[in-house]
């Protein structure tokens, strides 16, 4: 093989490995050089039913672990309130529609009366919560005899309420640094690559 030939085989090679090791995307980038942002367990101390709650009603939450000081936020120790507000909810009604609830903590309350902005996890589905719809399996409605039946029955029962009963554990993330984009909330399951 002449020389030039392999210089090129190398050099191509040299690009393919490039091209994997590379990061894929902008958030990948961000995975591998931002820091993480602080995130915090957290238990709703307020108890919640979409069958009562209207966009704009207040929860109330407290923290369950501490959260070291940050760059615009004194130490956050576990036990620290915090309050968010509801930005959806949805009643269940019939058809089988289901109660909804989207949950949003917006800060919590420092012991001096600062206030620390805080965020849902955005890698979990915590805030947002549905009840069941009871609906009848829809492949009944295809078996002769039970398809006018499944569809009335479908048609006229109601959905299910959710309720976040006090306790239930979520996670929020402490600080404004996510919106700025000055850290990274990574995948429950991804690795630690740094």
């Amino acid at each position: 093989m002449p020389p030039a030939a392999v210089a090129g085989a190398f050099a191509a090679a040299a690009l393919a490995v490039a091209a994997v090791a590379a990061p894929r995307d902008a958030s990948a980038q961000a995975f591998q050089t931002l820091p993480r942002c602080p995130v915090a367990g957290a238990v709703l101390v307020t108890r919640i039913d979409s069958a009562t709650a209207t966009a704009g009603d207040a929860f109330i939450f407290k923290t369950v672990e501490r959260v070291a000081a940050g760059t615009a936020y004194a130490d956050v120790p576990a036990g620290t309130r915090g309050y968010g507000v509801i930005a959806f909810a949805d009643h269940a009604r019939g058809a089988g529609q289901p109660g909804r609830l989207v949950v949003e903590p917006r800060f919590l309350e420092l012991a001096d009366g600062a206030h620390v902005q805080a965020m849902a996890d955005p890698q979990l589905a915590a805030a947002f919560a549905q009840g069941e719809s009871r609906n009848v399996n829809g492949a009944l409605g295809f078996v002769p005899g039970f398809g006018l039946a499944v569809s009335g029955y479908n048609a006229l029962h109601r959905g299910r309420e959710v309720v976040l009963e006090r306790g239930t554990p979520f996670r929020v993330v402490v600080g404004d640094d996510l919106a700025t984009g000055t850290c990274f909330v990574p995948p429950p399951s991804a690795p630690d690559l740094r």
